[in-house]
This record gives structure tokens, C-alpha cells and sequence, in this order.
């Protein structure tokens, strides 16, 4: 077949050819499908493969019986069966249509024995080709092929039927664009614009898993334009500012890691981290991914404005950006608004004499407690003091430490 190269074929006829001759023994068709296709002809290696037959759920399973070591059919109502051989992975699903009410996502799903109709469900034409082996012939009924070759990302049907159908498409839209330096076409771009609203009908936690995996591509800027050129940041995300050229620029330079993508994402639509806090919360963002995208913000944000670089205010920086310090710098530097070079020297200089661990005097409260003969609230303002003190003049020994309590003591 033109545009697969012989060496990814015999791949494939490795891992699952014997199970597509089964089938066939069996009078059933087998076709790879969607992504393991799609990747194919880019000349990429799918770990996992994708197959759509016209066997049953029940024929499907006792054909894998005799073949694979593990089988799974928790997907056994939507006509998915998964097998595991050895290191093969592989998901068989019975063709299928769907249909869609207007006020969900989840399809009313319908077998079907025809390949094309299938094909017809999936998002993007480039996921919408087949190979059918074992003789490797194409079956691509919505040009997939030249699609992928043109750098064009269309749908199966028209754009406003698929987004109505499965909103979330719009922003997966978002994701393949980026991923395969895709150009959309004005008919996509005009559904996307028509059909934002219907993301209404998608659960905050589908948004943000899906806006989670964009955010994880290589190049995630451009999907980012063209959610803004539609109107979809802003009904993901009401009232912000919209600095998309910047935006899109700079998080193309971030660091390929969930939190640093949506810190740099929300710096320039909040810039504020109790509210890209809440933002994140309200999208069902996990507890952990909300406080350390908070964090960077917050750290960015007094980066951003400290105006000295003497050195107990270069230590009030460091004691109060600590754990986010590299992914601040980051994403201040992604914004082409990096701290001033004095202060980061004087930064590198206290990391450099006093160590690079988090703040910490050397006296915990159960020892200011036996110091001052009691505990209560003078144990924690004690204790402030002597953080107060190291930030201002620097590391504190324990002998140090002790002789400012019992002074601290004798004159209160």
C-alpha cells in the first residue's frame, strides 16, 4: 500500500496478523481503524491497536479465546472487546452507528455490517480510514488520506453534525490541530463558532480531561488560536482577558507538564492564583493539579513584583516561592517578562551560600515550648520571630536560636 512503509506493515502482520486470518477463517472481516491507521501513514508506531469487525461481540470474544492470554469486555455493551498477547494490546469493536439526542453526548449505539457506515461516527477524517487485512487494502470513504497529506483537519459529516452530535469534538479539534500541524478549514471553524454552546451538555470533568490532554501536546499554541478565533476560551472561560497572540506564543515554550501548561494558561487569562484556583475547581481539576497550578501563579506573581534584590528581601522571595521557583521563572520568561537580572543573580547567590533546601530555623515547638516553660500562642509567635530573624540576616545556629528565645523571653 502507497504511503506505509513495508518495515511498520510487517509490524503489524507481527502482532496481529494471525488474528486477522482467524477472523477471516471465520468469514468475518478485520480492520484496523481510526488513530493505529492514522499513524500508519505518518510513519508512527500505535502501541495499542484499534480493530472494527462485523463479528458480534460473542464471535469476537470466542475468537480471542483461542488467541490472546487476557481478555476484557467491560466495554461488551458498546460491542468492545479487549485482548492482551503477550505484549500485543489490542481493542475489537463491532461496527457500530450511533445516534445522538439533543440534549447528550452519549450515543443511543446501533451495530451495524457496513465498514463505511462506522467510519461515518468517527471525529476527523484522518481517523476515519481502515485497513482491512490481511491484504491491507484502504478503505477511506471521506478522503482521511489526502487530508492528512494536505495538512487539513475536516469532519466525516458536516462540521455542525458532528460538534452537535459530540461537543466535545471541539475541543479535541483543538488537540489534532496542534498535534499534526493541521490547518482548519472555514466551514470547521464556522461549526465551532455556531455549535460552542452545546458544551453546555458536556460535565465539567470531560472539559477539563480533554482541555488537560491538549494542553499536553508538543505545540499546544496554535489550537489555542484557533479556540480563540471561534469564541470557545471565552465560553470556557468567561470574562478573561484576551491576549491570545501571547498566550499562544508563550505556552508553546513551556515545559511539557500539566501544571506549568495550565499555570501558563491561566497567567495570562487571571494572573491571579486564588482564582485560577477556583477557575480549576469549578472545571473538577484534581485538588493537587489546582494547588500547584495556584502556586506557580502565586510565585510568578511576587516574582514578577519584587522591586529589591537586597538580601533579606531576595530571602522573603525565595522562603515564599520555594517549591514553585523554577516553574515561575518559566513562565515569566515565556511571557517575555523575566525579573530583573539582579534579582535572579541575587537569588542564585543565597542558593549558592545558604543552601538550596526550603527556609527552616533550627528549633521546632516542642524545644521553644521546654524554653519559655509552657506552650500556647507564644510557641508560634516565637517561632515567627525566629523565621522573621533568618530571613533577615541569614542561617541561624541552634546555640543562636536558643540565646534569641531566652532574650526574646527576658524582655517581654
Amino acid at each position: 500500500m502507497d504511503g506505509i512503509a513495508q518495515a511498520d506493515r510487517d509490524d503489524v502482520d507481527r502482532r496481529v496478523g494471525d488474528l486477522a486470518e482467524r477472523f477471516v477463517t471465520a468469514g468475518w472481516g478485520f480492520f484496523l481503524v481510526g488513530g493505529v491507521v492514522r499513524d500508519l501513514f505518518l510513519g508512527v508506531r500505535s502501541e495499542d491497536i484499534d480493530v472494527t469487525t462485523d463479528a458480534t461481540p460473542a464471535d469476537t470474544s470466542s475468537i480471542l479465546a483461542e488467541w490472546a492470554d487476557t481478555i476484557w469486555d467491560q466495554g461488551v455493551r458498546f460491542g468492545t472487546v479487549g485482548a492482551r498477547k503477550g505484549n500485543v494490546k489490542v481493542e475489537i469493536t463491532t461496527h457500530r452507528s450511533e445516534q445522538y439526542q439533543a440534549d447528550s453526548r452519549k450515543p443511543e449505539v446501533e451495530f451495524s455490517s457496513t465498514i463505511n457506515e462506522d467510519l461515518a461516527r468517527r471525529d476527523f477524517t484522518i481517523n476515519a480510514m481502515a485497513i482491512e487485512l490481511p491484504n491491507w487494502d484502504l478503505v477511506d470513504p471521506f478522503g482521511g488520506k489526502v487530508d492528512l497529506a494536505n495538512q487539513l483537519l475536516r469532519t466525516p459529516l458536516p462540521p455542525e453534525i458532528a460538534f452537535s452530535e459530540d461537543p466535545l469534538r471541539i475541543l479535541r479539534a483543538a488537540r489534532f490541530l496542534s498535534s499534526f500541524q493541521l490547518t482548519s478549514s472555514h466551514e470547521l471553524e464556522d461549526a465551532m463558532q455556531k455549535m460552542a454552546e452545546r458544551l453546555d451538555i458536556v460535565s465539567n470533568e470531560r472539559i477539563s480531561e480533554e482541555f488537560s490532554k491538549f494542553l499536553l501536546v508538543n505545540h499546544p499554541g496554535n489550537g489555542l488560536r484557533l479556540l480563540w478565533r471561534t469564541g470557545v476560551m471565552e465560553k470556557l472561560f468567561p470574562g478573561s482577558s484576551n491576549d491570545a497572540e501571547s498566550q499562544s506564543e508563550a505556552v508553546d515554550l513551556i515545559s511539557r507538564n500539566l501544571e506549568s501548561r495550565w499555570a501558563c494558561l491561566l497567567w495570562a487569562l487571571v494572573q491571579d492564583g486564588s482564582r485560577a484556583r477556583r477557575t480549576l475547581t469549578e472545571l473538577r481539576v484534581s485538588n493537587t493539579t489546582a494547588t500547584r497550578v495556584s502556586g506557580i501563579i502565586n510565585a510568578a506573581r511576587i516574582l514578577a513584583e519584587a522591586q529589591n534584590e537586597d538580601l533579606p528581601t531576595v530571602r522573603q522571595v525565595l522562603h515564599r516561592t520555594h517549591h514553585h521557583l523554577v516553574s515561575a521563572i518559566e513562565l515569566l520568561d515565556a511571557y517575555e517578562q523575566s525579573p530583573p537580572a539582579a534579582l535572579l543573580s541575587a537569588i542564585e547567590q543565597i542558593r549558592e551560600l545558604e543552601g538550596d533546601e526550603e527556609f527552616q530555623v533550627p528549633l521546632d515547638g516542642h524545644d521553644v515550648a521546654t524554653l519559655i516553660g509552657g506552650e500556647g500562642p507564644l510557641v508560634g509567635e516565637m517561632l515567627r520571630r525566629l523565621m522573621e530573624h533568618r530571613l533577615q540576616f541569614g542561617p541561624l545556629s541552634k546555640q543562636e536560636a536558643v540565646a534569641l528565645i531566652q532574650d526574646w523571653r527576658s524582655s517581654s
